[in-house]
């Protein structure tokens, strides 16, 4: 099977970016003796249906602006269009519906919430909406199925194994049914055979037509002949692919 080749870095024009970053900075603690200019003029695209790398060492930026794309964190300047929408400067409670309906989240260190089972960690990202209970359990249930751990949807999610929350990482990521998957150094806590498992996951997602979008410096990942879009960063900056 043929698979596409990483490509350079398209215009922010480009008609099938489905996000496109233009000119994005990000400064924590500004005017301060502890300012830190985490990003600094990035502009980048990913086009629609594609998997794509944010490559780079810790520190390069990329965990931040994976979070300015997500709408989880806003840019100090610049401009973010997600579907075609500028979402940098949107109020947020605009915010928070645009990152329910488009993005399912896969976190380094999980995230997951102690105390409480698989299935309701699973459901988390659907309240509030308008959804019936009846149907958050259904999705829930098909979602555990599919991945595999449907027998463990009543454990509290602390006496998992690594690779267990991993899969509960992303059925949830998985439960609103997002357009665009974004994970952060997804592989960091896994061994070499989870790390190929959770990437043979991905691209079947992407297969059926979910954007992916990883910030990572595993090479397990970048290297993979499926992802057609690498981005690589470092301090604050894109510098390539």
């Amino acid at each position: 099977m043929a698979y596409p080749t990483p490509t350079t870095i398209t215009a922010i024009t480009a008609p099938s970016a489905i996000i496109a970053v233009e000119g994005v900075s990000k400064i924590f603690n500004a005017g301060e003796a502890d300012e830190m200019r985490a990003l600094d003029g990035v502009t980048l695209s990913v086009a629609k249906g594609s998997m794509a790398v944010l490559k780079g060492p810790s520190g390069s930026g990329k965990t931040t602006i994976l979070g300015i794309i997500g709408c989880m964190t806003r840019p100090t300047s610049g401009k973010v269009m997600v579907n075609g929408k500028d979402v940098a400067k949107l109020p947020e409670h605009f915010l928070t519906d645009i990152r329910r309906r488009t993005f399912g989240f896969i976190f380094q260190h999980f995230n997951l919430i102690k105390g409480i089972t698989v299935k309701e960690n699973i459901m988390l990202p659907l309240y509030p909406t308008s959804i019936p209970i009846h149907e958050m359990k259904e999705r829930a249930d098909a979602i555990l199925e599919s991945l595999n751990i449907y027998q463990k949807r009543n454990y509290h999610v602390e006496k998992l194994s690594g690779g267990e929350k991993q899969r509960v990482s992303i059925a949830r990521a998985l439960i609103n049914n997002p357009e665009i998957i974004l994970a952060d150094e997804p592989t960091s806590h896994l061994d070499t055979k989870l790390s190929e498992d959770l990437m043979d996951r991905l691209s079947r997602l992407n297969g059926e037509g979910k954007t992916i979008v990883i910030a990572t410096h595993d090479p397990l990942v970048y290297d993979k002949p499926y992802v057609n879009r690498i981005i690589e960063m470092r301090d604050g900056k894109v510098i390539g692919t």
